[in-house]
């Protein structure tokens, strides 16, 4: 079944033609050896992590290992020493900042760390790849001490995220696709990657922009023997989602020159601004979240009385930043001292977008958004009123 991000799940029909075409043409991009450890984290009843989870390190002869819980991974990455980890973006938001926090924390480290990042940079751009993985050694014993690939599926991670976990010698990926793709359409490589891109496609998979705008963003169509036949006992569905053969997957996105697929959001999601220009939620939401006091959040359109549907964001608190700041600065938290200084942060993203991108308006919600097995929003409850 697909995630349900968006409203009622629907039935996906995956031949077995469908999943080992996928698992031949992912493992020609990614090396996957008898050697790997895969540690898994999602449910196993996700395409994720059913086929990239389970039967990939099967295919390959590796060994696939269940962590006991999200809130054990590390003591279980530790434990089985695992060489590939499969996870959504949330998982490595939370790991990274977690990494950030306990070098800003120590004195030491946040003077030194710095300048080793930049200087390991230029070593490895000589030639010496392992470098970082003997200079970073401390970091990576956290982990087991054996990580080969971090990666990232079921959203787009955030680039700055996967950029700062290769300065510490983690190598990270990203890929893409849909339930009903297998699922995955489009593969960064660990030697052929760009952190704002979904992936180059893979061998078999062909891809097309239905009516590109200006800019050659338009709704991504897919075709390869790793698409689905079809919908569950719903023909209607299944008709509306296929046009001469290709798949509407109802992203919007587009190829640059060197063939990797960008993915700018979901059709659904897009927001029409004032100016006729399409706004993605997605967008702005993965730079408002970059602040270490927004725990979640949700763009969306929301109308105005004054001037007509207006950029609105739903913003979950990260109450443990708002104790350490109160600690460090002996002062009250209180609803002021949140709305002034998510205030802020709100006004810190919409300096680094466009003009009719920008947040006008902000909520403060007390409880987490509803979240689909992948740790997607569930967009449409939000749309409904929550």
């Amino acid at each position: 079944f697909t995630s349900g991000s968006l409203g009622r799940a629907k039935g996906v029909m995956l031949t077995q033609k469908n999943l080992s075409a996928n698992l031949v043409d992912m493992v020609s991009m990614v090396l996957i050896t008898e050697e790997d450890r895969f540690l898994s984290v999602l449910p196993m009843h996700h395409t994720y992590e059913c086929t990239c989870g389970m039967l990939c390190p099967l295919y390959c002869g590796a060994s696939a290992h269940y962590a006991r819980s999200l809130k054990t991974i590390v003591d279980d990455i530790q434990k089985v020493k695992a060489t590939v980890m499969l996870g959504v973006p949330l998982l490595y938001d939370k790991l990274f900042k977690r990494i950030i926090k306990g070098i800003k924390e120590d004195k030491i480290k946040s003077f030194i760390i710095p300048p080793l990042i930049k200087f390991s940079n230029l070593v490895s751009l000589i030639g010496f790849k392992e470098f970082k993985k003997k200079l970073f050694h401390e970091l990576h014993e956290k982990f087991g001490g054996a990580v080969r690939i971090f990666i990232a599926g079921g959203a787009a991670p955030d680039p700055l995220v996967a950029k700062g976990l290769r300065e510490f010698g983690f190598n990270f990926i990203q890929g893409y696709g849909l339930t009903e793709t297998s699922p995955i359409s489009a593969l960064n490589r660990l030697d052929l990657y760009k952190d704002d891109a979904a992936g180059i496609p893979l061998p078999r998979v062909k891809v097309l922009i239905s009516e590109p705008d200006e800019n050659g963003s338009g709704e991504i169509w897919l075709k390869g023997p790793n698409v689905m036949p079809g919908y569950y006992k719903n023909e209607k569905v299944t008709k509306d989602a296929f046009s001469d053969g290709w798949f509407k997957t109802g992203d919007i996105g587009y190829v640059d020159e060197d063939g990797f697929l960008h993915v700018n959001g979901r059709k659904k999601n897009v927001i029409i601004s004032k100016s006729g220009k399409n706004v993605f939620p997605e967008e702005v939401e993965d730079i408002l979240n970059r602040s270490p006091f927004v725990l979640e959040s949700l763009v969306f359109g929301e109308e105005d009385s004054k001037q007509g549907e207006i950029i609105s964001v739903k913003i979950v608190v990260d109450a443990e930043a708002f104790i350490e700041l109160a600690e460090t600065q002996n002062i009250k938290i209180d609803d002021e001292l949140i709305r002034k200084t998510i205030a802020e942060e709100v006004d810190k993203t919409n300096k680094q977008l466009a003009s009719y991108k920008q947040i006008k308006k902000f909520h403060i919600r007390d409880n987490e958004f509803e979240k689909t097995t992948t740790q997607k929003i569930k967009r449409f409850l939000v749309k409904n009123g929550d």
